[in-house]
This record gives C-alpha cells, sequence and structure tokens, in this order.
C-alpha cells in the first residue's frame, strides 16, 4: 500500500519553496564531508530523504528503515546570502526525482539542488522563484508561495500558486487563492491539490485542479478546529478537533472518528493534539500527541472502521509521517521512530542532527 507523502503547514517554517533546472555541485562521499560533517555510504539502502542541521551545515540525510538507521550522505553548499532563518525544503516527486531548495536573502531566488543518486551528488538546479514549496501532482506540480504575494481586484490579499510543467519547469499557468494559505497537500497519483486558509474554526478548504486551474471551494463542519491536511487522489482529508473539545495532551483515551461526505472526509479527534496525518483511498493514519507519548491511529477511508494502533512512548511530538515498506516512520527533532502498526512494535533511531524537513 502506498502512501502518499503530504506536505501540509505552510506558516510552520514561513518558506514555501522549489522548481529549475541547470548546472552540477560534485560532493564527495567520503568519512568526512566539507565542514568535518561525518558523511555516510549508505545511498542504495536509503528509501526516503530528508533535511537535518549538522556542525551549523544542512545536510541530505538518508533513511534506511529496514536497518533503522539516518545517516548524512550530502552537505549542501553553503552560501552567503542563505536566509537562515526560513527552513530548506525536499519533496519527491511523482517520477521518483527528490528536489531541495534553500532561501536566500534580499528577495533573491531560492537556490535549488537535485539529489542525484547515482552519482551521489547534488545536481545544481536554476531557477526564477523564491520562498515557495512545491506540490508534487501526477503530470504537474505546483508551487505555493508562503505569504499572499497579489491583491484580487477587490484589493483582497491572495496567494499565488504556478503549475508547472516538472519535465522542463515550464509555467503552465497561475492560480490566485483568497487569503494567507497554510496548510497544503497533494498525491503524485493525482493532478488534484488540496489547500487551506485561515487557521482553526475559521480554516477554508478548497481543491484545485492543475490541469485547468479550477479552484473549488470545500464544506468544513462548523466548530472544527482543522490542524492537518491530506490529500489521496485529490480527495481532502480534513483533521481536527471540535472547538468545544479536548485537543489537548494530558492524556486519557485518544477517540477518532471519521466521516466521508460528498466531497471531503472529515477526522474528529477527540483526547489528544493531531500533529500529523497520511490517507489514501481505503485508509487514513493519524498521529496524536497525548499523555507523554503519540499514538498513531489507522481508520478506514470508508466506513471509518479502526484497523490499527500502536503507541509510541516519550514522543509528545511528532513532525512529519511516511510509510515505507519497513513500518511508519514518525518523525520528531532528533529522533525517527519505525512504528509497525499491526503488531505495535516500534523502533527509535537518531538523526544525525536537527530535523529541518522530511
Amino acid at each position: 500500500m502506498a502512501y502518499p507523502t503530504t506536505r501540509k503547514h505552510l506558516t510552520r517554517r514561513a518558506g514555501l519553496l522549489l522548481a529549475g533546472l541547470g548546472t552540477t555541485v560534485a560532493l564527495t562521499t567520503a568519512c568526512s564531508g566539507p565542514g568535518g560533517v561525518d558523511l555516510g555510504t549508505d545511498w542504495k539502502g536509503s528509501s526516503t530523504f530528508a533535511l537535518a542541521k549538522v556542525d551549523g551545515l544542512v545536510t541530505v540525510v538518508g533513511i534506511n528503515p529496514d536497518k533503522s538507521r539516518a545517516q548524512s550522505l550530502a552537505v549542501v553548499p553553503q552560501q552567503a546570502d542563505d536566509d537562515a532563518s526560513i527552513s530548506p525544503h525536499i519533496v519527491q516527486l511523482a517520477d521518483g526525482r527528490w528536489l531541495l531548495s534553500v532561501p536566500r536573502k534580499n528577495g533573491k531566488p531560492d537556490r535549488r539542488y537535485e539529489v542525484n543518486r547515482k552519482d551521489h551528488t547534488l545536481d545544481g538546479l536554476t531557477g526564477d522563484e523564491r520562498l515557495r514549496r512545491i506540490l508534487p501532482g501526477r503530470t504537474l506540480v505546483a508551487e505555493v508561495a508562503g505569504l499572499p504575494d497579489t491583491k484580487s481586484d477587490k484589493g483582497d490579499a491572495e496567494t499565488s500558486v504556478l503549475v508547472r510543467d516538472p519535465a522542463d519547469w515550464a509555467t503552465k499557468r497561475e492560480l490566485k487563492v483568497p487569503g494567507t494559505l497554510t496548510l497544503a497537500a497533494s498525491d503524485p497519483a493525482s493532478d488534484t491539490i488540496c489547500l487551506g486558509s485561515g487557521s482553526g474554526t475559521g480554516t477554508k478548504i478548497s481543491v484545485a485542479r492543475l490541469t485547468d486551474g479550477r479552484i473549488t471551494a470545500v464544506r468544513v463542519p462548523s466548530g472544527l478546529d482543522v490542524q492537518e491536511l491530506a490529500c489521496p487522489a485529490g480527495r481532502p482529508v480534513v483533521v481536527g478537533s471540535p472547538a468545544s473539545g479536548s485537543a489537548g495532551t494530558s492524556g486519557g483515551a485518544v477517540k477518532v472518528a471519521l466521516t466521508r461526505g460528498g466531497d471531503a472526509t472529515v477526522v474528529s479527534v477527540h483526547g489528544g493534539r493531531v500533529d500529523a496525518v497520511a490517507a489514501t483511498d481505503s485508509s487514513v493514519v493519524v498521529a496524536v500527541a497525548t499523555g507523554g507519548g503519540t499514538e498513531l491511529v489507522e481508520l478506514d477511508a470508508t466506513t471509518g472502521k479502526e484497523l490499527h494502533r500502536a503507541r509510541v512512548k516519550g514522543l509528545t511530538g511528532s513532525l512529519n509521517l511516511t510509510h515505507t515498506s519497513a513500518g511508519w516512520l514518525v518523525y520528531a527533532e532528533k529522533t525517527v521512530t519505525r512504528v509497525d502498526l499491526t503488531t505495535g512494535r516500534t523502533k527509535r533511531f537518531d538523526l544525525p542532527g536537527t530535523l529541518l524537513d522530511s
């Protein structure tokens, strides 16, 4: 079962990123890399990648879930105009390529690279955009601005979404979404993306078709404090807690309820704080922090029946949730925990530094 990567809070790291094509920056895969960072060699065994700050430098980290191992594989070239106040971004496209970008100061375009797994290098890309996060679709990609960058005819703030062809990065169209986008998700199996603007009970959800630019508003139940968003096959999965209910992390049983509506699936969580969500057509998995740990709960996407549940002790906050053939990976600031939802077994291992993006 393949779970799409669904990236999410657009204001969490203040910048949204990516695009381009161009030159090559070679990085040796030796015992010690630039700045003295120890580099590993497990390019082949790494099935997913992340970015971490190691000894003050941004590094590409390879995650091998089978061996419960995370290694710095390459150091991202550091430049004087890097904007250290905004985290870099990494994402996998539908064709399997991994791209990363580093924001720059004074309005300059983001610096971009492609992870070259064959040659163990970061290939430099050129581009003309800054502070955008890429949402991979099936044949197209969307680049979402980090803050409102335009205004409507009425003077209201709007956020632009650029639709591009990942083959040559040509811009196909530009979409205008009202307000500030705070949530965004996509599925590489679909050319429809899901977007959220505003926050809490005032969050507005919409879907945008990349092929023709059509944007459609999606109804959100009143009183739902929206916290997460997924977009399996272009269908919004909206996750939150009732505003009048318990969304804290003081303990108690976590209750998760799923309702499948005509244009969206709503997941309501009681007794904990929702930190992450991943979804497919068949199931939805949420990571909920509560009582000094985190509950991973999997629900049937059609019936809402609970399929599996596992508890990760000591994990009080999840920054991302990724499915692999070896189990679920739950990312924290300094660690990754592999979780087998069927058996409930967990295995925690260290990142080489502080997580920046995954």
